[in-house]
This record gives structure tokens, C-alpha cells and sequence, in this order.
């Protein structure tokens, strides 16, 4: 109650005027260079109605990293139009192309360390972050999980949370919304969105080379180039390419060598066309393909002397595994979009986007985390979404603006899981497998209406309405007993095991879901440089099923998950634009929220997966974004999240009752600088970063266990340039974790004596190169 108090009487203070204002609505504490320095680039004087004259695709890199008086700004689409985030009533973050390659983020969780409350670690490789945003978030680990944080690429939406773990390469700049985004984003954002923009094609040249090296063996090679094709500036196109691989820092006792490691490749092509000045249409295809050693679980014994269920103790070393069994990880994803947009006349515009994605996923593991056959597991996923959205507009600039659309999306899915133990091992051998497939139907309708009823005041309403049916056809195996393998290398397939097998779980079925979500936001400018706002929103993540189920008692189906938002906030700039202060006070209440939970399994192996509809929960939080520039040389960014999160009802688990939501710390706070020195051979640059979590807890129901917990934690990062007089060339040595700090991303349930538990990266130092053309 102090806390929220405090929080309320602060968020006060400012809106009556106090020396320092804050926001949520544009969190821009990332903006432009959130991360580094403001971009170096000349100021780009061209006026609003000259580039809203022009073709969509033309102008969507077009002054997107605007130079303003000292701070740079990033241009979002967080209401479906080209906004100054400093103007977008809607807690947004952003980070642009440059800042993300100056400050080497190598792939997507990276941007969570420079947006308040915000965590993303990756438990599976570099495939799937586990978003969790203001407390909102999934840990449900099976093929069917939906994350409540949407995750859109080139505004196409991504519905796998496999096919979420993007590297970072040639981007025009990234947002996250924070907050339920229901009306222009759709469903299942539920906690916010996230939207990766790449660079597009334009018709004058541009491109540039990065090369990296570093400790583990590490190997970067990034590349783009584009420009116009013909002489008539009415075709363009742009190829990407990226690779990296590295070793990993983890050693395995049983192999005697390096566990793991990794490779990534990935490929994206845009072909631009403007036919005429109305017309515009922008075809993109891109493929991944990763390969890394699987997860290197490391075994917390459980038992006296730290013995797990055989008698093994394993390593204190936290980078040291005892795994015997093969582990590995591949991953493709590819896919093509079509974005066109017609000026029909000077009153109203069409946007439509024609997607096709597709997800193959290739897993194996070892399940009992010791040099013994006790437990493997193997997965098969395949994935194929289409999705089509249209979009009519009126321009943003009209006293009355709308935006009024339609989304179509279907999904094909299809899975197999297996788990076993090998005789010969000190625990009995088993059997058991579930293969299911899935199909997702969904179709919404949109409209989001903007009326300015004085320069000062303005207010904007949306409303979607969303019907979703998922049908799910699951079939779960289990052994009889005695069981034997005719081929232990292909342990997984039902083919190879001799023993007789039962069916354990069954599920067929289809439900269809409707929802209605909405937003209010009236917003007024308090100045020409404070701005104020609250917002009323209401978002949905749809129903589903246990996708880990393989006896009949963990088969569920959970409903829809609701959420209100209830935010005011403030974004503001002072000093002529030399500090940039953005701040926000919200409250949810969050209803039937979706809960993945661990129970111990009674035959004494592996864990088993539930997942239900908990209850009720609430969360309240304050966010506060600053950057600035005291001195042309000198670049400055803190954000700084509070949050409080509660169950008010667990149905299944009366005691998890006023325990806090998985993964979401009380406090995050990240701040860094860039210092720069001009010098007669070009620029040195010197910056850094901390990032401070608070103690998170990896379970909702279980979080009197130590182990089940992590305590709070800093994470300091250094970098070192030097940019070429021409700004053509630059030189970047970095090192991450600088102080080597040991802290857990997960830890499990004990399995066969033992908690399973999975590090952050050790220290790490690397340098790169860039040309630009």
C-alpha cells in the first residue's frame, strides 16, 4: 500500500507541474539510441505533408530516425500510422537499426534489457524467449504454448513461439508495446506487442559488411546491400544475409569436451515497386536455419552431498554437465509477405498484408541430467500459418482519422513428443509418447476512431471483435511394462519399441472462442513539450490445450485469459530537447489467466505438465524513461520499472493465493552511456551499460523453495569504438557480463533427485567490424 501510494503521489507531483515529467504512452526511453549514442546523421528538414505524399513502402525509412534539435527520435507504428513516439499515446519503447547494431544485439531478447519490466530469457537455445512483460507472460513449454506478448515481424504476426527467436540483423528499428494492444494488434497480446521492422528497399544505394570474432570461438557475418533496379525509380530491392556460430561455454564431463555450441543462418530478400505515386507494393521472403546442441542442463542433486536419485553428484562448477545422452536442436523457419497500399483517393487509403509462414522443429535431450540413460526426450514440430489483413484509413491529419480493417488467420500444426528411459539404466525403462495435431481458425474485424476536439485534446476509441476456433486431435501412448528398444538410436519412434503400448490419453475436439477488446484513450497537452494521457483497454489471449499431456488426467483445455488496463502517464522533453522524461502508473486487473505448473510425478520420473485457468490476479506497476544529452559528446538512458503482481485466486492451488506471477521481478532497472571524443583520426567512443533484476520466481505455485527462485542480480556490459573520419568504417571491442556474474535463467521441479537448471552466459568479449556503403 506504501509503495502504490508513493508511486500515485509521485506520478501527482509531475502532472501538476513539477521540474521533471514523465510517460508511458511513447515510452521512448529507448528510443533512437536508447542503447548508444544519438545517430550521427544530418537533420532531415522534410515537412509531413511532403512525405505523406508519397508512396507508403517509399516512405517507411524515410526520416524513421528523425534528428531533432540533440536527442534522436524513432518514427513507431504502434497505432498502425507513422507517429513521433514522443506523440503516441501508447506505452511504447523503441530502438532503432543503428543502436541496435552499435550495442552488438545479436538476437531479440537482447531488447529487454532497455524496456522497464521486461524480461525474455531463452531456455530453448536462441529459438523461443520467454516473454514476460508487466508480470504478464507464459512458461508453458509445450509446441501449442501462445504468449500472451504478440510478436510481429514486418506486421505480419507470428503465432509459434518456436518461430520467435529472430536474430537481429538489418533492421530499421524495433517497438514494444506495453500494455493489452487488442484493438489494432489483435489477439493474444493480452501484455503487449512486439514489432520488428526490417530496412527496406529504397532507390538510392545503401548497404553495409560486419564481421565479428570473439571468445568461445565465436564467428559473425552480416551483411546488406540495395538499391534502385532500372533508371525509372520504379523497382528496388534489398538482400540481407546473416550467419553466426560460436562454442559453447559449457564443458561435459562424459564427452570430455564442449557442449553444445550453435550455428545460425538467415536470409531476407525485398523486391519494391511503385507504379505510380498512389501505388505502392513491397514482396518479402526470408528463411532461418539454426542448429544448436540442445540445452545444458545442469544437476542441482537434491539428495545429502548433493546426490540426485542414483547416488551421482554432479559438478559445482555451474558451466559443467555430466550428460551422456545425444542433445540437440534444429530449427527452420521461412515464409514471404506482400504489403501493397493504394491511395483510392485523397481521403481514403488500403494497406493489405498477404502472409505464409512455416516452422520445422527437430529436438532431442536428456532428461535426467546425469551420465545415466534414466530419461531422453524427442520432439517433432511443423508449422504452417497464413494470415491476410486489410486496412482502410483516412489521413492521420484530418480532425476526425480512422482506421477500419479485417484479419484472417488459419494455422496447421503438428507434433510428436516422446520420452523414455533405456534399460540398463538404474531406474526402471519406459515408454511414452503424445502425437497431435492442431488446427486454428481465426477472423476479426477492427476500427480504431481519433477526434481532435481542440489542438490540445484529442481522443481516440477501438474496438475489435475476434472469433477463434481450434480443433485438436491428441493421442497419448504409454508402455505396459518391460520395456525394450529394437533400436536404440531411433528410441523415440513407436516402431522400435518391442513391448505391447496403450492408449493413455485421447483428445478430440473443437471450441470456438469470441471476444470483444477495446481501448479509450483521451490524451491532452498540458505544453508544447508535456504531453498527458490515460488509457482504458481491455485485451483477450484465446483458449487452447495442454499440449505435454499424455495421460488422461493432464488432457485440459483452458479458456480465455482477460485483461484491463487502467494507465496514466505523462512524456515530456525539456532543455530544449536535451532530456527526454517519460513516465507511467498502471493497474491490471487480470481475469482467468492461463497458469502452466509442474506437479511431481508419482512413478518418481520427470515432472508431469498441467495447465488450467487459475483465477484472478492483479498487477500494479511505474515506469520511468529518461535519456539525455547534457553535452553534444555525452548520451545518457535509465529506465526504471516497479511492479507488484498477486494471485487473488488460485482454484487449484488454494495456497498459491498472494503468491506473485512467474518471472516478474518487483524491480528492473537498466542504465548506460556513450561518451564520445572527436580526435584528428576519427571518433572514440566508450560506453556501457548495468542492468539490475530483483529476485523472480520461475513457478507460480511453488515459491517457498529456494531453488525455485532467483535472487536479485546486476549484469554490467562495456563497449569501446572507433568510427573513420568518413563514418564509413568503425571498430567495436566489447565484453558482456563484464563482472562474470552467475545467475540462473531456470530451474525445475526436482527430477530423479536432481534440479535441472539452466545458467546465464558467462562473461564474454568480442570485437567486430563494419563498412557501410
Amino acid at each position: 500500500m506504501f509503495r502504490k501510494k508513493l508511486i500515485v503521489t509521485a506520478l501527482g507531483g509531475l502532472l501538476t507541474g513539477g521540474a521533471v515529467s514523465l510517460p508511458a504512452w511513447a515510452e521512448d526511453g529507448a528510443a533512437t539510441a536508447t542503447a548508444g549514442a544519438p545517430d550521427a546523421k544530418p537533420a532531415q528538414q522534410a515537412s509531413d505533408d511532403a512525405a505523406a505524399a508519397a508512396p507508403k513502402a517509399v516512405r517507411a525509412n524515410r526520416g524513421t530516425a528523425v534528428r531533432e534539435t540533440n536527442l534522436g527520435t524513432v518514427t513507431v507504428t504502434a497505432r498502425r500510422r507513422k507517429e513521433r513516439i514522443q506523440d503516441v499515446p501508447v506505452a511504447v519503447s523503441a530502438l532503432s537499426g543503428d543502436a541496435i547494431k552499435n550495442n552488438e544485439l545479436r538476437v531479440i531478447n537482447d531488447v529487454t534489457k532497455y524496456v522497464p519490466n521486461f524480461t525474455g530469457q531463452s531456455t530453448e537455445g536462441r529459438e523461443r524467449p520467454r516473454w514476460f512483460l508487466r508480470g504478464v507472460g507464459s512458461n508453458d513449454p509445450s509446441d501449442l504454448s501462445l504468449s500472451p506478448i504478440g510478436v510481429y515481424f514486418d506486421d505480419v504476426y507470428i503465432n509459434s513461439v518456436f518461430g520467435q527467436g529472430f536474430p537481429l540483423f538489418d533492421l530499421d528499428h524495433i517497438e514494444v508495446l506495453r500494455g493489452p494492444q487488442g484493438t489494432l494488434w489483435g489477439k493474444n497480446t493480452v501484455g503487449g506487442a512486439l514489432n520488428i521492422t526490417s530496412q527496406k528497399p529504397t532507390f538510392d544505394v545503401s548497404g553495409y559488411g560486419k564481421l565479428g570474432f570473439g571468445q568461445y570461438n565465436s564467428r559473425l557475418a552480416e551483411a546488406a546491400i540495395g538499391g534502385s533496379i532500372g533508371k525509372n525509380d520504379v523497382l528496388a530491392a534489398r538482400v540481407s544475409v546473416y550467419h553466426e556460430n560460436a562454442d559453447s561455454f559449457y564443458t561435459n564431463t562424459v564427452q570430455q569436451g564442449r557442449f553444445g555450441g550453435f550455428h545460425d543462418n538467415a536470409v531476407r530478400f525485398q523486391v519494391l515497386a511503385v507504379p505510380t505515386s498512389d501505388t505502392d507494393f513491397l514482396f518479402n521472403i526470408h528463411g532461418r536455419n539454426y542448429t544448436g546442441g540442445g540445452n545444458a542442463w545442469h544437476a542441482e542433486g537434491a539428495g545429502r552431498g548433493g546426490t540426485n536419485q542414483f547416488g551421482f553428484v554432479g559438478s559445482s562448477d555451474p558451466y559443467t554437465v555430466s550428460l551422456n545422452a545425444p542433445s540437440s536442436d534444429h530449427i527452420s523457419t521461412w515464409g514471404t509477405s506482400l504489403t501493397a497500399h493504394w491511395r483510392i483517393n485523397p481521403a481514403v487509403s488500403l494497406t493489405s498484408i498477404t502472409a505464409f509462414e512455416g516452422l520445422h522443429r527437430w529436438y532431442q535431450d536428456d532428461e535426467d541430467y546425469s551420465p545415466f540413460d534414466a530419461a531422453r526426450s524427442h520432439d517433432r514440430l511443423s508449422s504452417r500459418q497464413f494470415s491476410q489483413e486489410f486496412r482502410l484509413e483516412s489521413p492521420q491529419s484530418d480532425r476526425l482519422s480512422w482506421i477500419v480493417g479485417t484479419h484472417l488467420f488459419t494455422e496447421q500444426l503438428a507434433e510428436q513428443g516422446a520420452g523414455g528411459g533405456l534399460p540398463g539404466s538404474p531406474s526402471p525403462a519406459y515408454y511414452h509418447l503424445t502425437d497431435l495435431t492442431q488446427h486454428t481458425q481465426s477472423a476479426a474485424i477492427f476500427g480504431s476512431v481519433k477526434y481532435r476536439f481542440t489542438d490540445r485534446f484529442n481522443v481516440t476509441g477501438g474496438l475489435r471483435y475476434t472469433i477463434e476456433r481450434k480443433t485438436i486431435n491428441l493421442t497419448g501412448l504409454q508402455d505396459t511394462g518391460n520395456v525394450t528398444f529394437s533400436d536404440p538410436n531411433s528410441w523415440w519412434s513407436p516402431s522400435s519399441v518391442s513391448s505391447p503400448l496403450a492408449v493413455s490419453a485421447r483428445q478430440n475436439q473443437t471450441n470456438t472462442w469470441r471476444a470483444p477488446t477495446w481501448d479509450l484513450t483521451p490524451e491532452y497537452a498540458l505544453s508544447s513539450n508535456v504531453r498527458a494521457y490515460f488509457r482504458y483497454a481491455r485485451g483477450f489471449r484465446s483458449g487452447g490445450y495442454n499440449g505435454n499431456a499424455y495421460t488422461q488426467s493432464t488432457v485440459s483445455t483452458v479458456s480465455p485469459e482477460y485483461l484491463t488496463d487502467y494507465e496514466v502517464g505523462i512524456k515530456s522533453e525539456w532543455f530544449d530537447k536535451r532530456l527526454i522524461v517519460n513516465a507511467s502508473v498502471f493497474h491490471y486487473d487480470y481475469r482467468d489467466i492461463q497458469v502452466f505448473a509442474l506437479a511431481p510425478n508419482p512413478f518418481g520420473g520427470p515432472p508431469v505438465s498441467t495447465l488450467s485457468n487459475a483465477g484472478q490476479g492483479r498487477a500494479d506497476g511505474f515506469e520511468l524513461e529518461l535519456k539525455a544529452q547534457p553535452v553534444n559528446s555525452l548520451y545518457l538512458f535509465a529506465n526504471l520499472g516497479m511492479l507488484n503482481t498477486r494471485y487473488t485466486e488460485f482454484r487449484n492451488v488454494p495456497t498459491a493465493v498472494g503468491n506473485s506471477f512467474a518471472r516478474s521481478p518487483h524491480t528492473t532497472l537498466n542504465a548506460g552511456f556513450d561518451y564520445r571524443v572527436p580526435v584528428s583520426f576519427g571518433t572514440l567512443t566508450a560506453g556501457g551499460d548495468v542492468n539490475y533484476r530483483s529476485r523472480e520466481y520461475f513457478s507460480a505455485t511453488r515459491q517457498t523453495m529456494p531453488q525455485l527462485w532467483q535472487g536479485g542480480y546486476t549484469v554490467l556490459n562495456a563497449h569501446v569504438s572507433y568510427t573513420t573520419p568518413n563514418q564509413k568504417y568503425i571498430v567495436t571491442g566489447y565484453v558482456t557480463n563484464l563482472t562474470n556474474k552467475v545467475y540462473k535463467k531456470l530451474e525445475l521441479l526436482p527430477s530423479y533427485g536432481a534440479y535441472p537448471t539452466l545458467y546465464g552466459d558467462p562473461r564474454t568479449v568480442g570485437i567486430t567490424l563494419t563498412a557501410k556503403i
